[in-house]
């Protein structure tokens, strides 16, 4: 691959930083497309253009760059059209129709939707979901046919387009004119409420004209699996080699029998670690950090990071400061009684930012942190995220019921978050299952060391070198290691900025995109 740079690759993706955002897909999809266009390969993105896309990253968009097309699914039809622009150097194909412009969000609803029908309740999938999947996966077949710009290689971003291989080598309105495309299928997360799978065999040929003998193959149990469809008319990745070994582990109880089923087909997975655009976060310019403070981590320049700091409790969680902002609701406040002179060092901060899901350890975050601030009066916590109520509710509760020690923002604000994690000594990560994982990233190249549950993508992290692994992923397991190592920032300060200082420099050394893409996509892309 890396010798043809004129080969095309279309990236098919239902997010994307800087135009539709949701989950991680959105990161890697952003940063693939841009690093490949950045080695001479010609990219093309396909994406769905909802009510809430953002065009400012957009130039020359161009309406109607084929006539609008006919896609029948589920026994309807469905005009779509297709318009066109560029972010940078890569191709933005966006398909259009009202079921995905009346949506303010990507996959769930969102408060103003909930605002407008009380059925269609916050943080809950699309009720035509299937529908909004199926559509822009035909869409980009047929545009592919219409356009007559076929790529070398299609490139599918999880579930919600992983039908596009079955349909382009088995449905005859398109099997003729792919036959010399390759395909990839990336799977971002194979956890419950993932899989974007059909309720029926029926369900499933109704939407996608499969024949049902394809899939009686991707059955679990009366569901119908489009990874497991995937697997036999593509190349299988996942984003990292950890989690592709769990992906491939008979006792794995986190893909609702994904793995076994994987494992008896025979199907192989590749794993490739995500990367990180460093450049974004860079700590020494505020402008891309969109930190208030600049510092170093790498060259041991922390000073702007305890400035930060500051800037956070003054900002967001100070008890003399009620007003945080539109975006969040604040529970509790944090008191830090030696801000002012003593650079944060007699105190120590705890963070978490990211999804309030299950899946991310959230029960367990709540169980240690209580028993933690319970037990000591020297360790804060920062809390920042959104998404599931129950566990938001749990959150919020906790940093009531510790007011003083402990703030809960809840709500999302690209900036606040960054703040929250640099300006904490650790950021706490005990997911009960993690593809790959960017908030380690993020924290490490922040200063903040990241403790986190060896499970997945966050065994990447090098245990006492660039943060902390645990095993035993219970609140009293956690709180234990959380002592520990506030003692050990308290007891040990020169030996975890010597951790601290590599952390930075190793993600940046290993894990930029660049390098990633480089050493990973192009030989990936070449084999196929």
């Amino acid at each position: 691959m890396s010798a043809h740079p004129q080969k095309k690759i279309w990236l098919i993706s239902r997010e994307y930083a800087g135009i539709a955002e949701a989950g991680g897909v959105k990161n890697v999809a952003c940063s693939l497309c841009e690093g490949l266009a950045a080695t001479g390969v010609e990219v093309t993105l396909m994406i769905p253009r909802y009510g809430c896309t953002d065009f400012v990253l957009t130039t020359g968009y161009t309406p109607n760059v084929i006539p609008p097309q006919h896609i029948s699914v589920d026994g309807k039809d469905y005009v779509v059209s297709f318009d066109k622009a560029q972010v940078g150097k890569v191709e933005v194909i966006f398909i259009i129709h009202q079921i995905y412009s009346e949506k303010s969000g990507v996959y769930t609803y969102t408060m103003a939707d909930e605002k407008r029908d009380s059925s269609q309740v916050r943080g809950s999938g699309f009720s035509d979901a299937l529908l909004m999947d199926v559509l822009f996966q035909k869409a980009v077949l047929v545009y592919g046919i219409r356009s007559q710009s076929l790529p070398h290689i299609i490139h599918c971003q999880d579930a919600a387009t992983a039908m596009i291989p079955p349909m382009a080598r088995c449905v005859e309105e398109y099997k003729e004119a792919y036959q010399q495309v390759r395909f990839a299928v990336t799977i971002h997360n194979a956890g419950p409420g993932y899989h974007h799978d059909f309720s029926s065999l029926d369900e499933a040929a109704s939407y996608t004209d499969l024949p049902k003998d394809i899939l009686e193959n991707c059955l679990n149990g009366s569901n119908v699996e489009p990874f497991l469809a995937a697997g036999y008319f593509s190349t299988l990745t996942t984003v990292s080699p950890w989690y592709a070994e769990e992906l491939l582990d008979s006792k794995n109880s986190d893909t609702m029998g994904l793995s076994q089923l994987f494992i008896e087909k025979g199907f192989a997975i590749t794993g490739i670690t995500n990367g990180i655009d460093c450049y974004r976060y860079d700590p020494s310019c505020k402008h891309t950090s969109l930190l208030p403070f600049a510092f170093s981590p790498a060259r041991g320049d922390l000073e702007g990071k305890y400035k930060n700091r500051r800037y956070f409790i003054q900002h967001y969680a100070s008890p003399s400061n009620d007003y945080v902002s539109s975006d969040f609701i604040r529970s509790g406040d944090i008191v830090d009684t030696d801000i002012e002179g003593k650079k944060g060092k007699k105190l120590v901060y705890f963070c978490y930012h990211g999804r309030i899901a299950s899946q991310k350890g959230i029960d367990v975050l709540a169980d240690a942190a209580s028993l933690l601030l319970s037990a000591r009066d020297d360790v804060r916590f920062l809390l920042v995220g959104q998404g599931e109520s129950t566990l938001e509710n749990r959150l919020a509760k906790l940093a009531a019921e510790f007011s003083g020690k402990c703030v809960y923002l809840q709500g999302y604000d690209r900036a606040v978050s960054r703040l929250s994690t640099a300006a904490a000594d650790f950021i706490v990560l005990p997911s009960k299952f993690e593809p790959c994982g960017l908030e380690d990233f993020i924290a490490q190249l922040y200063g903040t060391l990241p403790i986190a549950h060896a499970t997945g993508g966050l065994k990447k992290i090098l245990d006492g070198k660039t943060g902390f692994l645990y095993e035993n992923n219970s609140g009293e397991g956690l709180y234990k290691v959380l002592n520990q190592l506030a003692d050990f920032l308290k007891n040990e300060d020169g030996r975890l900025k010597e951790i601290v200082a590599y952390g930075a420099a190793y993600v940046q050394e290993k894990y930029d995109w660049a390098s990633v893409i480089r050493n990973k996509y192009l030989p990936f892309y070449h084999h196929l």
